[in-house]
Parts: C-alpha cells; sequence; structure tokens
C-alpha cells in the first residue's frame, strides 16, 4: 500500500495503491509506503479524515497465512509515520473485502465490510 502525502487542500484516492493529500503547489511533504510481505496483494482504495485530522486509509492486505484481509491504517498527517494499524483476517482464511469507513458523532471509526465467496 503506497500513501504519498502533501498536507490540506485536496485529498484523492487512485486506483489500487496511492493516495494523496494536496496543497495548491503540489508540493510533496511526505511519502510512506506499506508491504505486507511477500509479493502478496496490498491495495489502499477508502481515505477519510480522522476527526483529529489524521489520515485513515482502508483497503485489503495478504499473507502468508492465507487470504486477503480488511486492513485499516491511521497516518499521522504531518509525517506519514503510522499511529496504529489493524488486521481482520476473517473466518476459515476467507478473504474479506471492505467496503465503507466513516466516523460517528463521538468521533468512533465505523468500518463495514463482507466476506468474498461467501454463500448462505
Amino acid at each position: 500500500m503506497k500513501i504519498r502525502g502533501l498536507l490540506f487542500a485536496l485529498l484523492a484516492v487512485t486506483l489500487v495503491t496511492s493516495a494523496s493529500v494536496v496543497l495548491a503547489d503540489a508540493t510533496e511533504m511526505w511519502s510512506e509506503q506499506h508491504d505486507g510481505g511477500g509479493n502478496f496483494l496490498d491495495s489502499g482504495t477508502l481515505l477519510s479524515l480522522a476527526p483529529d485530522g489524521n489520515i485513515i486509509v482502508g483497503g485489503e492486505s495478504s499473507e502468508v497465512s492465507g487470504g486477503a484481509d480488511l486492513y485499516i491504517r491511521k497516518l499521522n498527517k504531518d509525517t506519514g509515520n503510522q499511529i496504529w494499524d489493524f488486521r481482520y483476517d476473517g473466518v476459515d482464511d476467507k478473504d474479506v473485502a471492505i467496503s465503507e469507513i466513516t466516523w460517528d458523532s463521538v468521533g468512533q471509526l465505523l468500518v463495514a465490510g463482507y466476506i468474498r465467496g461467501c454463500i448462505g
């Protein structure tokens, strides 16, 4: 998951792995990359600003132990350093996908997702 941070004004999520916060003059302020390991898929598909102004990136990350996991990271808006991360690997090694992230009225992160290929 590659995250490029350029502070303020515009948030843009490009397909698959890049997220940017852009100034009017488009000066890059930091750059950060996530590698879940090996040659496995890591992708950032959702971007949100936390109530404290830091950046939340949601997507998926694969591991050796099986399948794609729902993966969320909170990054410092000024440095791009990771504040925390969360991985949900689902049940019985099923792939888990993220579909939405948002904030409630008291500042708690709400995450929606689903198990891929689940029937019944």
